[in-house]
């Protein structure tokens, strides 16, 4: 498995794993889109909203672009920036709340990231 492949792996595993709290309720990302995706029928109005169109499609991409032979660099940047704007608002919101378990649950898919970021001229792409 070539790099970029571990890196979209990653990214595409690590976008479930986003951590939230407001008053006494808690969930991760996992168990939102779980919830939604069962609720599509009733309100898909729902999916509208920025925060969960984005990242949605963003996962989706990822997994398309894991299954491909020979995914394009910047369809793969594409898609993990989307969700990277959900786990930015979830970093900040982590640090202002001083909540670690927020912001620790956040750097996973950063790190993942940033070595798709800082990597881009080693990784094996293909040229579009």
């Amino acid at each position: 498995m070539s790099l970029l492949k571990k890196i979209i792996l990653g990214l595409f595993l690590s976008s479930f794993i986003g951590y939230l709290e407001w008053g006494k309720e808690s969930e991760f990302i996992a168990e939102i889109e779980y919830d939604l995706l069962l609720k599509m029928g009733d309100t898909p109005e729902a999916f509208l909203h920025p925060f969960i169109l984005l990242p949605l499609l963003g996962q989706i991409v990822l997994l398309l672009s894991f299954l491909v032979p020979k995914p394009k660099f910047w369809v793969v940047l594409l898609a993990s920036t989307g969700i990277a704007l959900l786990f930015l608002m979830l970093l900040f919101i982590g640090l202002l709340d001083w909540n670690p378990k927020i912001t620790l649950f956040t750097l996973p898919f950063l790190v993942f990231y940033s070595f798709l970021i800082t990597r881009r001229k080693s990784l094996t792409l293909v040229k579009s």
